[in-house]
Parts: structure tokens; sequence; C-alpha cells
């Protein structure tokens, strides 16, 4: 089971043009984060990420130079798993600073089922409304009871007490 975060930035009010922005962020550890971080944060844009990760590395190599033992060697490896982990975490939170909010949480069996089960869901509330009825139908003509209220069903007015 894949579980995937929905994020969407500002409506434009086109749901095609929407859908299209739409950004499934999967939850869990990420393997090519593991394996080409850098890559991976140049990939997703992820430029203040990119920065503040460089900033780590270049601190925990330049101990591992100074102090010579194995300890820095098992401290960038473990940095590089708890980056592994979070790295998708880090890309929602660069979203939401770009402006876009969080919409919900789908599961699935893989990508493509989670775009269908959140896209089924999320074009019903964006869908162009109906077309307008012919002028002079019963439609538009709007009924009105006492006080100029318009009618809601079948009575203008309620019935006195019994």
């Amino acid at each position: 089971m894949t579980v995937y975060t929905v994020l969407e930035p500002e409506p434009t009010g086109d749901p095609a043009a929407d859908a299209d922005r739409v950004v499934l962020v999967r939850e869990g550890f990420s393997w090519a984060a593991l394996i080409v971080p850098a890559l991976w944060l140049l990939w997703h844009r992820l430029w203040l990420v990119l920065a503040g990760w460089l900033v780590v590395v270049v601190a925990v190599e330049s101990a591992a130079v100074a102090v010579g033992d194995p300890l820095p060697t098992i401290a960038a490896v473990a940095l590089a798993v708890l980056f592994a982990f979070e790295a998708n975490a880090l890309r929602r939170w660069t979203l939401q600073r770009r402006g876009y909010r969080f919409v919900g949480v789908v599961a699935g069996a893989g990508r493509d089922e989670c775009e269908r089960r959140f896209f089924a869901t999320w074009l019903i509330g964006r869908t162009l409304s109906p077309p307008a009825p012919p002028a002079g139908s019963w439609t538009t003509a709007a009924a009105e009871g006492p006080a100029g209220r318009p009618v809601i069903g079948l009575f203008p007015t309620a019935e006195r007490p019994r």
C-alpha cells in the first residue's frame, strides 16, 4: 500500500489547469534521496533544503578529516539515512512555503491508483456548472411567497396550527 499526501496551489477556476498543478508527495522512505541526495534535491527544486544539506555535509566531512576516527563516518551514514526518511517531509514543507495547501491523503496499490482515487473525488466540487435553462421556462421564474421571500417547496405558507 502506497500513501501520498496531496497538495494543490491556489485555484485558478479552471479545473483542468488546476488538476495539472496538483502534486502528490509520497510518504515514507525515499531511496533516491538516500543514494543521490543532491540530484534528488535538484530534481525537486528544493533550493533552500539543498543549501542546508550542503552546509551539514561539509560540516560532517570537515569533522571526519579533523577527527580521523570512524565516528564521523558513522555520523555521515546516519545523516544520510535520516535525510532519506525526512526527504519527502522537506519536499512538502517547501511546497507549502511556495503557497501550496494540504488537500488530503490518498492510499492505493500504486501512484496511478492513488491519482485515480484522488481525482475521482476532487473533481466533483470543481466541475463546470450546468448550462442555464432557456429563458421563459418554469425554472427561471422565481416564485415568491408572503413578504417577498422565495418559496421553498410546494406550499408558500405554513399551515396554521390545529
